[in-house]
């Protein structure tokens, strides 16, 4: 259990679970407490972003917490932002040398290859609500996603065992909350800033069945992206998929 004030976790490991983001939904609803984690050596039904499959061989890491907060609303818009960093943050303590840069919102990445991704759901009512965040990363092995290039710890002369990566995010993560719960969203999201791809990158943001691109420049008060078209113009992003063009 982690004493960092404000996010007392416990994390329980099984051997096998379908997805370990659903076990936490299962549980948040039968009212599990704030800070109940669950890790999966293997999970055979990982669940990405907007539907998509996400692959978790033997060996990476596969896992996911429970949050309960007062200020639920708030949270849930910083959420993306808190756990970015945490991740971040403790991916390169077992990379040193490493460079690992933020995507938007929430992917760590090495050279533009993806490392990790975030899955972040909120569901009851209430007092009764909760959010629950699932955190991939590819520790062994790299899945093949077609017109992504993704990358291992491995592959980048790193080690790191699974359920030391979650006890070292579910701390940086606590940090990170008593952080934000002291001094507001501005600190998180000049940390993100500090470790997010450089200003200026060329990006393509997903709208329906187009793209839009541009430059990346910054993030606004709440976390939306601000992209600067060729035409000059500063749009913001709430969501939407987003590539590096380079």
């Amino acid at each position: 259990m982690s004493l960092t004030p404000g996010f007392p976790w416990t994390l329980t490991c099984h051997e096998t679970l379908g997805s370990t983001s659903d076990t936490c939904k299962f549980d948040a609803e039968n009212g599990a407490p704030n800070g109940s984690a669950v890790l999966a050596f293997r999970q055979s039904a990982g669940r990405g972003t907007r539907g998509r499959v996400w692959s978790a061989p033997e060996g990476n890491l596969s896992f996911s917490f429970i949050c309960r907060h007062p200020r639920i609303e708030a949270l849930v818009q910083a959420m993306p932002f808190l756990v970015a960093v945490a991740l971040h943050d403790a991916l390169s303590s077992h990379l040193p040398g490493v460079s690992l840069r933020l995507k938007w919102p929430n992917d760590v990445q090495c050279d533009g290859a993806k490392l990790s991704g975030v899955l972040i759901e909120r569901g009851g009512q209430g007092t009764e609500a909760w959010i629950v965040t699932g955190i991939g990363a590819n520790l062994k092995s790299a899945p093949q996603i077609e017109g992504r290039q993704t990358v291992s710890i491995a592959a980048l002369g790193g080690s790191v065992e699974p359920e030391r990566l979650a006890r070292d995010i579910l701390t940086q993560f606590g940090v990170w909350l008593a952080r934000w719960e002291r001094d507001g969203f501005a600190p998180v999201r000049a940390a993100w800033l500090d470790r997010a791809h450089e200003p200026g990158s060329r990006l393509a943001v997903q709208r329906g069945g187009n793209y839009i691109e541009g430059f990346f420049a910054g993030l606004d008060e709440c976390g939306r992206l601000l992209l600067q078209t060729d035409r000059d113009e500063v749009q913001t992003v709430a969501a939407g998929d987003i590539l590096l063009l380079g």
